[in-house]
């Protein structure tokens, strides 16, 4: 299963007895382990009615009912991870009380997830996904071993870059979806990324991950270039430069090799750069050297040979490392060392 113990944990008890609001500023996440079986769906249906989500839950006969999401508040969209293993509905009562008219992209991220709505019957396996009414009744069901990922979003929002939203609720979409996948890399890591950003930067990931929905729907013509422009340049650009950061130890990294791993053409990954002011290998020397000059300064490392740091950093040529590392800092990675042993020095004494 997925870990989110990175994530700060809100006790469902404490959120009941807070005034009705928003989510509490995420991601936060929401686990009721600790909790006893029996109270934990009606635990869930409360704490989801305070932000102004109603659902009913329930346990499936043969799992019992498990609770650990991750979820995070971004301006138009309400992003949730994890495992919810249970029955969740949404019928008169629930719909009652529903002021918005918004849906969700569900993504199955592993095991099975069962959509019932308007007289539709979907189940879906690894990694595809569906968009789900929310003013609607339906009957989800997710299994003792599933995963998800959950965008919730008005329809208003995407009305007018798709042709008939409500006719493309309740339809299979393909794990293989080239902007599914996409989807699914920069949502994942935005969630982490971006709880802390500005209003703006927020803003533009939403309209991004928009831009990503109406493609997997069916976008109208000009929203299909608008796309092609916007959301889906952003999405694989984050993707691209998470897996820089992934592997600026491996010397041969190279812009041929993330070309064939994200199934695009090394010309466009270029491009992709080239329109933030800089070239691919420009970007990765500057990774690479920011990771250098972090461990060079990090006091846990000051017994650390300068040669090995800069072979961990995809460097494996010494003199280049050293020269490109001076015209970036103005100093020399001895000199950097040399500050890092004297502040682990000094900390000694302090502890003493």
């Amino acid at each position: 299963m997925r870990d989110l113990s990175r994530y700060q944990t809100v006790s469902p008890l404490a959120m009941l007895g807070a005034e009705p609001g928003p989510w509490p500023k995420g991601p936060v996440r929401f686990c009721f382990d600790d909790t006893p079986e029996r109270e934990r769906p009606t635990l869930l249906r409360e704490c989801c009615a305070r932000v102004g989500v109603h659902y009913d839950f329930g346990a499936l006969p043969d799992a019992p009912f498990h609770v650990d999401l991750a979820v995070n508040a971004f301006p138009g969209l309400l992003v949730a991870l994890g495992g919810l293993h249970g029955w969740s509905r949404r019928g008169a009562r629930e719909l009652a009380f529903t002021k918005r008219d918004d849906a969700h992209l569900l993504v199955n991220l592993r095991g099975t997830h069962r959509i019932e709505q308007n007289n539709r019957e979907l189940v879906l396996g690894d990694g595809e996904a569906a968009f789900v009414s929310c003013s609607d009744p339906s009957a989800l069901m997710q299994n003792g071993t599933s995963e998800q990922l959950v965008l919730r979003f008005p329809k208003a929002a995407l009305a007018p870059l798709v042709d008939g939203l409500d006719d493309r609720l309740v339809r299979r979409i393909p794990s293989g979806l080239p902007a599914l996948r996409l989807l699914r890399t920069y949502v994942a890591l935005a969630l982490n990324e971006q709880a802390d950003a500005g209003p703006d930067v927020q803003r533009s990931l939403v309209t991004h991950v928009y831009d990503l929905m109406a493609v997997m729907m069916g976008v109208t013509r000009d929203a299909a270039a608008l796309a092609r422009e916007r959301g889906m340049p952003a999405a694989r650009l984050h993707a691209i430069k998470r897996e820089i950061s992934r592997h600026l130890s491996c010397a041969d990294l190279s812009v041929a090799m993330l070309a064939l791993r994200h199934g695009c053409t090394a010309r466009s990954i270029q491009r992709l750069f080239e329109q933030e002011g800089m070239t691919f290998s420009e970007y990765v020397l500057a990774q690479r050297l920011a990771r250098a000059h972090d461990l060079l300064g990090d006091p846990d490392r000051r017994a650390e040979k300068i040669s090995s740091v800069a072979l961990d950093c995809g460097f494996g040529d010494l003199s280049y490392f050293n020269r490109a590392f001076r015209r970036r800092y103005g100093t020399a990675p001895s000199e950097v060392r040399a500050q890092a042993q004297c502040a682990g020095v000094a900390g000694g004494r302090r502890d003493n």
